[in-house]
């Protein structure tokens, strides 16, 4: 299977979820209404990309799988297609077959002004397609909606969604991703068909990351949770090289064998990757808490780097300042667990 057929199917681990799904439209019992939950990295955007497309397929096979060449799936492959639509923090576009669920060229129904960072939703986005649905599917068949990140959504976009959750246009499909079913409103949750996907099993994971990475190897996918497509995104972003140096940076100022003033200076010149370097902090603290190697000054601690993350987001707070007060705090807090 070529790499531009396997974007029409799901993953290998996910066929108890297809057989579910292909079951209930043999039945004419598929809900209109769908929210698929998991981890990141397990396969969310695959399977809805893969569901996506045989629902405007004009010829799936017998077990519902899109035959990625028809006129529907040729249009969804670019964006174009007229029925395909993804709501996300770039505003309403057309639903791609791609990675990323949409294409660089692909239709664009309403965005944010570019000078405006999003971190949610836009009600705006939402009454953009509200207006496609008012009309017939452009090309006679179902409509499909992706809604991700869904743990992004505004209130008010929330709010605005619930007539069309409620009551649908005809042989219309709403498919919302999140990691977590608690991100979303009660009023969202509550009217969806949950479809929970986890990590595969550890043989098949790797398996399916070796064959993409063959340097892969049974450590990085259990250092990103066993998920496999985020295991290949941080190969394919030099990931684990970064985390090293993380590890590194942190392991050296908690041993005093680096100033904290001078790894701050080196590490906090950019602002994002103080977040992401926090990000990692953050996992590691909490896998010393799974482990039992924890106490009252890690919980301090996890709260001010929580703290600094969310002044790192919503303020304008000088990264290299805010990582030079946590490493200080964390040259404190490593010499007293090593000396406990």
């Amino acid at each position: 299977m070529s790499g531009d057929q396997a974007l029409f199917q799901p993953l290998p681990w996910q066929q108890a979820q297809w057989t579910q799904i292909d079951q209930a439209r043999r039945r004419q019992q598929l809900t209109h209404a769908w929210l698929l939950a998991g981890p990141e990295g397990v396969g969310k955007r695959s399977f809805a990309r893969a569901l996506a497309a045989s629902l405007l397929c004009g010829q799936p096979d017998a077990e519902g799988r899109a035959c990625g060449v028809c006129r529907g799936c040729r249009m969804l492959a670019s964006g174009g297609h007229p029925d395909a639509h993804l709501l996300g923090l770039d505003g309403h576009l057309g639903l791609a077959a791609s990675e990323e669920l949409q294409a660089e060229d692909g239709l664009s129904f309403w965005t944010p002004k570019k000078d405006s960072a999003r971190r949610d939703i836009a009600v705006d986005a939402v009454r953009s397609l509200l207006e496609k649905l008012t009309v017939s599917a452009h090309l006679g068949g179902a409509r499909v909606i992706v809604i991700h990140p869904a743990s992004e959504m505004s209130e008010a976009t929330a709010n605005s969604l619930l007539k069309t959750i409620e009551e649908p246009p005809a042989n219309t499909y709403l498919l919302f991703l999140a990691e977590f079913p608690q991100a979303l409103k009660q009023t969202i949750r509550s009217r969806c068909q949950l479809l929970r996907f986890a990590p595969p099993p550890p043989v098949a994971a790797l398996d399916w990351l070796r064959a993409r990475h063959p340097a892969a190897d049974a450590a990085l996918l259990a250092e990103a949770g066993g998920a496999p497509l985020k295991a290949a995104r941080w190969l394919e972003q030099d990931e684990p090289a970064r985390r090293q140096r993380w590890h590194r940076l942190l392991g050296e100022v908690g041993g005093r064998r680096l100033d904290p003033l001078q790894a701050a200076a080196e590490f906090g010149r950019d602002k994002r990757e103080v977040g992401a370097l926090c990000r990692y902090w953050q996992e590691q603290l909490l896998a010393q808490l799974r482990g039992g190697h924890w106490s009252q000054r890690h919980e301090q601690f996890l709260a001010l780097l929580l703290e600094g993350l969310r002044r790192l987001e919503d303020t304008n707070a000088q990264p290299q300042l805010l990582l030079e007060s946590l490493l200080l705090r964390w040259r404190m807090l490593a010499g007293t667990s090593a000396s406990a």
